[in-house]
């Protein structure tokens, strides 16, 4: 089974403002994390890529692993196939490995970050203040018709947006 995904992301200088614009039009943070992913791509198709994240939240840690086809790119918009996540247990992540291996996946990026996750109605952002490699991205998702709207709103409003090719989220 897999889910649709409707994403803007970018790279911003700061993410104070964006921080301010989410605060001043009542998004709720719902979740901070510590992220750890290691990033997988296929070698006969540079958009499919599996993903292999350690989530800390409240001092208890998850491992999880899923793939993401991205189908549409255009500009900051991603429209993409993604898994469900499956959890690894830590005497299963060598069976993973394997059949990525299989799979003809190789290791490409490990991201280290801190995840603020704010929503509002079907918008969801996630704000990542990136460790390694040092960056801050801003995504936004959801339904498709409100994250076009909410996408020009914040982009009007925050400006100096980094424009970068490739963002390993």
């Amino acid at each position: 089974m897999t889910r649709k995904e409707y994403e803007y992301n970018f790279k911003v200088n700061s993410l104070d403002s964006v921080i301010k614009y989410l605060n001043d039009n009542g998004y709720i943070k719902t979740c901070i994390l510590k992220q750890t992913r290691k990033v997988y791509e296929n070698k006969n198709n540079p958009s499919m890529i599996a993903r292999i994240t350690t989530n800390i939240v409240d001092d208890k840690e998850e491992v999880l692993i899923d793939f993401k086809n991205v189908k549409n790119k255009e500009n900051n918009l991603k429209i993409s196939d993604e898994s469900v996540p499956i959890q690894i247990n830590d005497n299963e992540i060598d069976k993973y490995l394997s059949i990525l291996d299989v799979l003809e996946f190789e290791f490409k990026i490990e991201l280290i970050r801190t995840r603020y996750i704010y929503e509002k109605n079907n918008v969801k952002f996630e704000i990542d203040d990136y460790i390694y490699p040092k960056m801050c991205v801003v995504a936004l998702e959801g339904n498709c018709t409100e994250v076009d709207a909410e996408y020009k709103r914040i982009i009007n409003t925050i400006g100096c947006i980094v424009k970068e090719e490739k963002i390993w989220i």
